[in-house]
């Protein structure tokens, strides 16, 4: 038997963050990986007891945490087992995830989990072009509390063009939307604003410090906030408790952060108590950029 390794080689720290796409350290989940096979590896992450955006509730860790987890889990792996480059575009296509609220509850100290990925329909490695995906499976203390899959894409950045582009459009968020309308609670975290009847305009924050990142928002964490803002409004929180617990969400095309993009909600035929399921779609100049399904319960408030 080898001698022990030196205290700070077992010390805990944060994967690079650049690995991730994250520019504050204090953004980063993820604490290590290792190889188990070819193509499936073992990682570990963190989860504070309290964040600011990622704790919308008192009791229980956020889904949209656990969907942050994986895509991390993601750009790791294609930078750090897969030879991309810092430099390369990675698009997300396919991104869903299923939760078991019982496994989401804060405790008394930092939640250490541990995410079984494997990957497969490898296409490339390194410089060229990458595609793959990945499935993941999430434990907390060894039980099983979110499975998903994320497919990517990785290729050189296409410098930009020197033909001027259009002035972003200015965020605005109606004074009149409560945050609670959405399922959230601070008006900084909303990311639509009311257009018509049942049609929601996409006005995410380009400095938001969780949903955007030094490239502007990140369009799959966008996606499924929301898909999950969109159906919260469906159901006004005095009429019904609201538990997502599964999203599953589609790009036919990556969103053009310059044009307008509007989401429309389909609520189910007649809500009432049990499951539900809830179609949130986006569109760009008529043309559908993703889809999300979500997936939950809802039951109503006796009073």
């Amino acid at each position: 038997m080898g001698e022990d390794p030196p205290v700070a080689q077992r010390l805990t720290s944060t994967v690079p963050r650049e690995y991730v796409h994250r520019s504050a350290l204090s953004e980063v989940l993820l604490t290590g990986c290792s190889r188990l096979a070819e193509n499936r590896f073992s990682l570990t992450g963190q989860w504070p007891r309290a964040h600011a955006y990622f704790s919308p509730t008192a009791h229980r860790h956020d889904l949209l945490q656990v969907a942050e987890t994986m895509r991390q889990a993601g750009l790791f792996l294609a930078h750090s087992e897969y030879g991309v480059p810092l430099g390369h575009s990675l698009t997300s296509w396919d991104i869903s995830l299923t939760v078991l609220p019982g496994r989401l509850a804060v405790g008394t100290v930092p939640a250490e989990v541990e995410l079984d990925v494997v990957c497969s329909d490898l296409v490339g490695r390194g410089e060229e072009v990458l595609e793959v995906v990945l499935e993941f499976a999430l434990r907390r203390e060894g039980e099983l509390t979110a499975t998903g899959h994320l497919r990517l894409s990785a290729a050189p950045s296409v410098p930009a063009a020197d033909t001027p582009s259009m002035p972003p459009t200015p965020r605005t968020v109606s004074a009149t939307l409560s945050p609670e309308l959405f399922g959230r609670t601070s008006p900084h975290d909303i990311v639509l604003t009311e257009a018509a009847a049942g049609i929601w305009r996409l006005v995410p924050d380009p400095a938001h410090p969780v949903l955007s990142d030094d490239d502007g928002p990140i369009a799959h964490l966008v996606a499924i906030e929301a898909a999950r803002q969109a159906t919260h409004a469906l159901f006004t929180p005095a009429r019904s408790d609201l538990l997502i617990t599964e999203i599953t969400s589609s790009f036919v095309r990556q969103p053009d952060p310059l044009r307008p993009c509007w989401i429309n909600a389909t609520l189910p035929p007649v809500p009432g108590s049990g499951p539900l399921t809830v179609l949130v779609a986006a569109r760009q100049e008529g043309r559908m950029v993703w889809e999300s399904y979500v997936h939950g319960d809802i039951t109503p408030k006796l009073w």
